[in-house]
């Protein structure tokens, strides 16, 4: 049987943290628009959650995944979607704050892939 095994606490409590509060903002999101398709993201989170909790062997898989397509690929996307429309309106009505948060969460992104790529293992226990 195989586990993932956190050798960095810090790294495992910053990403439930980031997740749950993520989770948390979805779901919130969720039940005051009343659009059933945030209910995708959620689960998502919340699978994940479980599979970081119970230090299940694909826990590793999931958060690399889930980082690379949630908060580096769609905010990276975002991004560069916003700066072409800016582009072609001359940036006339830029939003530097849009550039800032989408930038900060790819550079988030990353150094969390990075973190969970060194401290996250996967072990062979015996029983």
């Amino acid at each position: 049987m195989k586990k993932s095994q956190f050798s960095n606490q810090t790294v495992y409590w910053t990403i439930i943290a980031i997740i749950g509060g993520l989770m948390l903002w979805n779901l919130f999101a969720t039940v005051t628009s009343g659009n059933l398709l945030g209910l995708l993201p959620v689960t998502i989170q919340a699978v994940l959650l479980w599979l970081i909790t119970t230090q299940n062997q694909y826990a590793k898989i999931g958060i690399k995944a889930w980082i690379i397509i949630f908060l580096v690929i769609a905010n990276g996307l975002q991004f560069f979607g916003r700066l072409l429309q800016d582009a072609v309106e001359s940036f006339v009505n830029a939003d530097l704050l849009h550039y800032v948060t989408t930038g900060f969460i790819v550079l988030l992104g990353i150094t969390i892939f990075i973190y969970v790529n060194k401290t996250v293992t996967v072990i062979d226990i015996k029983k």
